[in-house]
């Protein structure tokens, strides 16, 4: 996923400016968020500090099972579509909380999106949490753009 669209890299650099002010709280020396490297995968984890998650508001909320008739369109899983991130090229991804103040930017296949709720045939499995709240500073950090040149 690249930043090539420019409205989008400048809500992300926005975004992350936000998140990079959260150093200044508690420490001076520790950044508000640490890029952990996955070892076969080019999508890293994110590890905020308290006081990021807080600043940020990072809210979640956990997969669920779709409905029966959810399921009739090939959905396995529910999320809210605030859970929804689109990469530029129209892929479409979810942060999910891995552990405390820990998240990983994981793809999804939308099947259907009905209001506020996408269901998805393919994502991360039933109970996980997903980002409904801060998944634009999240993808800021994954990139990052801080906003400042």
């Amino acid at each position: 996923m690249t930043m090539k669209h420019p409205a989008l890299a400048s809500l992300v650099a926005g975004a992350a400016l936000l998140l990079s002010a959260c150093g200044t709280a508690a420490t001076a020396d520790a950044p508000p968020a640490t890029i952990i490297p996955v070892a076969g995968s080019d999508i890293p984890r994110l590890q905020l500090t308290p006081e990021a998650v807080q600043r940020v508001g990072i809210a979640t909320e956990p997969v669920r099972a779709a409905s029966s008739r959810a399921a009739s369109t090939g959905a396995r899983e529910v999320v809210p579509y605030s859970a929804v991130v689109y990469g530029t090229d129209g892929s479409t991804w979810t942060f999910v909380n891995l552990a405390p103040r820990t998240y990983r930017r994981e793809p999804i296949t939308i099947t259907a999106i009905s209001g506020d709720i996408a269901l998805l045939s393919a994502g991360p499995p039933v109970g996980a949490r997903v980002v409904t709240v801060g998944s634009e500073e999240l993808l800021g950090t994954e990139y990052d753009i801080s906003g400042e040149e």
